[in-house]
């Protein structure tokens, strides 16, 4: 009987811990989904109210605190200038969870589409996520380009 209950302890993190990791999975996914949609109500809800992020030329290679709206304002200002964007993120691997703070790695392939011209971009994305009352959301975001067609700026540049 000691040992019934011991295992019965030990199965009841090792859940919660799964459904964490399934909550934190919809959290990265659901950045990607929403920024194609220019969901920004829902983006919104995918981020902390600050953010440590390192894209978008704020400040360093480390990046940069920003609020979640300046999040939500800049993407809101970007995408729409394209015709369409795809962020296809794959192999999320939660690297540690506890009850307030997870890590999480990802990959990631971006595909903007302007005036029939196309720049992708292939790389890795680093997270580090919070547990809130609103659920998982993401505090910092790292974005390490691996891959590219050609500079993001020759699709925003003026056309002649």
């Amino acid at each position: 009987m000691k040992h019934l209950l011991f295992s019965a302890l030990i199965l009841v993190p090792a859940s919660a811990f799964a459904s964490d990791e399934v909550m934190i999975a919809e959290t990265i996914e659901g950045i990607a989904t929403a920024a194609d949609a220019q969901d920004w109500a829902r983006l919104d809800l995918k981020f902390a109210d600050h953010v440590i992020l390192n894209q978008l030329s704020l400040a360093t290679e480390d990046g940069a605190r920003v609020d979640e709206q300046t999040v939500v304002d800049t993407w809101s200002e970007l995408f729409p200038k394209f015709d369409s964007t795809a962020h296809d993120v794959s192999q999320i691997e939660i690297l540690g969870v506890s009850s307030v703070i997870a890590t999480a790695t990802a990959r990631y392939d971006a595909t903007y589409q302007r005036d029939g011209e196309v720049w992708q971009q292939r790389g890795r994305l680093d997270y580090v996520l919070k547990n809130t009352e609103e659920g998982w959301q993401v505090t910092a975001l790292k974005t390490s380009p691996e891959w590219e067609n050609r500079p993001l700026s020759e699709l925003l540049s003026p056309r002649l």
